[in-house]
């Protein structure tokens, strides 16, 4: 099992920024069996339910990615990606990607070394995923268990096969987190994510993947 180094990580960012103000981040074949980007494909609702979680786990591999978990209300939802510590979000989502809202996950995520501490479990929430402009509609959490990654561990999700491929169109990184919304799997071009991103311009509805560092 390889390893990579941090230096490494951070060089491989540092070449994709490069890339990216050069304008040479290339664009891969499509898939043949890709939904056409830019453009959201039936259904619009998820059927597995509308409040998605993924629980990263620290690994040595890059491309080993867990799937959501899906929920009918956002209070299930943050509930499991908490590791059941936030339990008052409304059923309906509403408010889901507000100040007010990001405001509580920082609150949840610095508490979460004193969970801990009593002996109960308590996760990191990182970032979250939206179907729609300005956190709206269907959306997908990403917890895991330290905030994020250092050395050689790769947080990282693959939406590829999955009802999220290609319908991300808002995002957020919480706790000094970063995040890097990917065209295909973990290839092709790519998107920054630094705190709240409300839109996504051109790469609305392209993410096939997603990774934090």
């Amino acid at each position: 099992m390889s390893t990579r180094p941090l230096l490494g990580r951070f060089k491989r960012i540092g070449m994709l920024a490069l890339a990216a103000a050069l304008g040479l981040t290339t664009a891969l074949p499509a898939r043949a069996d890709q939904p056409s980007e830019g453009v959201e494909q039936a259904p619009f609702k998820n059927p597995d339910g509308s409040f998605c979680v993924v629980h990263l786990v620290k690994k040595t591999e890059p491309k080993l990615s867990t799937k959501p978990v899906c929920y009918d209300t956002a209070t299930e939802a943050l509930k499991d990606a908490s590791g059941g510590a936030i339990t008052d979000v409304p059923a309906d989502g509403k408010g889901l990607g507000s100040p007010e809202f990001v405001a509580k996950i920082k609150a949840h995520n610095d508490s979460v070394a004193r969970i801990r501490a009593t002996g109960a479990r308590a996760d990191y929430i990182i970032g979250a995923v939206f179907q729609l402009e300005w956190y709206e509609g269907e959306s997908l959490f990403i917890s895991g268990p330290t905030t994020c990654p250092v050395g050689d561990v790769y947080y990282d999700t693959d939406f590829t096969g999955t009802w999220w491929d290609n319908r991300t169109s808002s995002a957020q990184s919480y706790y000094q987190c970063y995040g890097l919304l990917w065209q295909f799997t973990f290839s092709g071009q790519y998107y920054h994510v630094q705190g709240s991103t409300p839109l996504l311009g051109d790469f609305d509805n392209r993410t096939s993947s997603v990774e934090f560092y």
